[in-house]
């Protein structure tokens, strides 16, 4: 799962990293996409958008109220939300039950 800030807390980030549009920050909570070098705790800035293509990295919202960062897949007429760790099954919806939110567009990480 992750995170939106709830407050208005600002990261002051560069905008070559980022690129054109509309971005705003969540807090990764969780493992399941360690593989994709995203860790707990990590900020994940995502760029505002309501369509990605498979294999992109997405904030996708799942029946209104459950948001993940996963890789988007489509496969015989379902939407595969599907994690960057062994340990995790990727999840399989129909597509009336998937909204995406944003792409991945980079990550901040404090040491």
């Amino acid at each position: 799962p992750i995170m939106a800030f709830e407050d208005d807390r600002q990261l002051s980030v560069p905008t070559a990293l980022l690129g054109p549009g509309d971005h705003y920050a969540l807090e990764v909570s969780g493992d399941s996409m360690v593989d994709a070098g995203i860790l707990d705790g990590d900020y994940a800035l995502i760029r505002r958008c309501d369509t990605a293509r498979d294999g992109d990295i997405v904030v996708a919202l799942v029946d209104g109220s459950d948001a993940t960062l996963k890789y988007l897949k489509h496969a015989k007429g379902m939407v595969e939300l599907e994690p960057a760790n062994a340990m995790y099954s990727t999840q399989r919806y129909l597509p009336s039950r998937v909204r995406v939110q944003g792409k991945l567009a980079g990550l901040l990480r404090r040491y």
